[in-house]
C-alpha cells in the first residue's frame, strides 16, 4: 500500500505533468490552427479571451524595465492601468470621451487647451498617438504639459489590426524618433519588439502564453510589432535632467 506522503508525492508528478501536456497540447493545437494557409477569420479579436495579448506582453515589459521615471503626479490616458502600480502618487487620466468616469482631464490631445502646462513628472501613453489627427501636435501638447526634464513612457504599433473608424497610424522606430524630435522632445531608448512569428500570432489574435518564450524573447528589427520610447521633455539650462 502506497503512504499518505507516496500518494502525495504521485498526485503532484502528476499534476505536473498534467499541467506541461496541457501546454503543449495548446501550443500543438494552437500551431494546427494558425498554420492553414485557408484561415480567414482570427482566432480571437485581440487575444484577451485567450490570456495576454502578445502587443501588452512587450507594453508591459517596456513599462516595467522604465518605472523608474513614474513617480509623482502621472497622467495615463484612459484609464490608470499602469500608473499606480507602477509609482504614481497622484493620477490624471485623460480622455477624449466624456462618458469615461475615471477621466479627470476630457479632451482631444491634439487640442493645446486640454492639458495644463507644466503639470505632471510623467506621463504614460500607450497605443494612442495611432488615433490623433496630428501626432507631431499631440506629443507637443504632452510635452508641453511635463515638467521639464519628465518623461513620458510612449508605445505606439508598427503593426495592428485597425481598431475603430478613428485608427489613422503605423510607427517605424525612425518614424516614432521623428515625430518626437519634430516636437521638440528627446527620443530616448527608441526600441523595436517583436519578430514575424509574434506579429502573426497577435494578428490571429493568440495569446503571449500560447507561444514559446524563446520565441516572444525574439526582437528582429526587420519585423517589429511594437515601438516603445522615452519621450523627454528638455530639461532647463543648468538644471539636471532625469533618466
Amino acid at each position: 500500500m502506497i503512504s499518505t506522503d507516496g500518494l502525495r508525492r504521485v498526485k503532484r508528478r502528476w499534476l505536473g505533468t498534467a499541467a506541461a501536456r496541457s501546454s503543449l497540447v495548446r501550443r500543438a493545437s494552437f500551431r494546427l490552427r494558425w498554420s492553414s494557409t485557408r484561415r480567414l477569420e482570427p482566432l480571437s479579436e485581440w487575444g484577451f479571451e485567450r490570456g495576454t495579448p502578445v502587443d501588452r506582453l512587450y507594453i508591459e515589459r517596456f513599462l516595467e524595465e522604465r518605472r523608474d521615471l513614474v513617480h509623482g503626479r502621472v497622467l495615463e490616458v484612459k484609464e490608470d492601468l499602469y500608473a499606480s502600480a507602477l509609482g504614481a502618487s497622484v493620477v490624471d487620466v485623460l480622455d477624449i470621451d466624456p462618458s469615461n468616469a475615471e477621466a479627470t482631464v476630457v479632451g482631444d490631445l491634439c487640442d493645446p487647451a486640454t492639458l495644463p502646462a507644466d503639470r505632471f513628472d510623467a506621463a504614460i501613453v500607450t497605443q494612442t498617438l495611432l488615433y490623433m489627427s496630428d501626432p507631431v501636435v499631440a506629443v507637443e501638447n504632452l510635452l508641453r504639459s511635463l515638467r521639464a526634464g519628465a518623461s513620458a513612457l510612449v508605445t505606439v504599433p508598427a503593426l495592428t489590426r485597425i481598431a475603430g473608424a478613428g485608427d489613422r497610424w503605423r510607427f517605424t522606430p525612425h518614424g516614432l524618433r521623428e515625430v518626437v524630435e519634430r516636437a521638440g522632445g528627446e527620443a530616448l531608448d527608441v526600441r523595436s519588439h517583436g519578430n514575424v512569428v509574434t506579429c502573426r500570432a497577435f494578428l490571429l489574435g493568440a495569446a503571449a502564453e500560447e507561444l514559446p518564450t524563446a520565441v516572444l524573447d525574439h526582437d528582429d528589427p526587420d519585423f517589429p510589432l511594437v515601438v516603445t520610447a522615452v519621450v523627454r521633455k528638455r530639461p532647463v539650462s543648468g538644471l539636471p535632467a532625469e533618466g
